[in-house]
């Protein structure tokens, strides 16, 4: 098959970028597969761009469209590259416990009264204890976050 019986057979389902910034983007960044770790890091900082000139510009409403549809034509394909090239291991729930200590500059002493006394924070810590679930539901309170980060770490 040439190329022109091919164009010709894809000429009715043709639908052309317009505006001349959308067609600029299109040219220079087609939304395609990412294949290296330098053409994501140019399409992440072109998309970078693109959105802190959305908040800090006040462009006319046709082209904020235009660079929010092309965002979202390329955002599938960085997640994509993301997930392939930099997998994220699912955590225990005790390591989700050291996380969140490390985050808010807590020590063993200052969890002790919601757990059970220091040496049960020390053995959960430690991974010779595990969190029961009344450990759970107290740690979610007093981080004010959803049980479900613990369990779903369960599993």
């Amino acid at each position: 098959m040439t190329f022109n019986i091919l164009e010709e057979k894809l000429k009715p389902f043709e639908d052309p970028v317009s505006h001349p910034l959308g067609k600029w983007l299109y040219i220079h960044f087609p939304p395609r597969p990412l294949t290296s770790k330098k053409m994501y890091d140019h399409y992440h900082e072109a998309i970078n761009i693109l959105m802190r000139e959305l908040e800090m510009v006040h462009f006319p409403k046709t082209v904020q469209s235009v660079i929010q549809e092309y965002i979202k034509s390329i955002v599938t394909f960085l997640e994509a590259y993301e997930k392939q090239e930099f997998p994220i291991k699912s955590a225990d729930p005790e390591e989700v416990l050291r996380f969140l200590m490390e985050q808010n500059e807590l020590s063993q002493y200052d969890l002790a009264s919601d757990l059970g006394g220091q040496p049960v924070v020390s053995d959960i810590v430690r991974g010779k204890r595990k969190l029961t679930r009344e450990h759970i539901e107290r740690l979610s309170k007093r981080f004010g976050i959803s049980p479900a980060t613990f369990f779903s770490a369960q599993r």
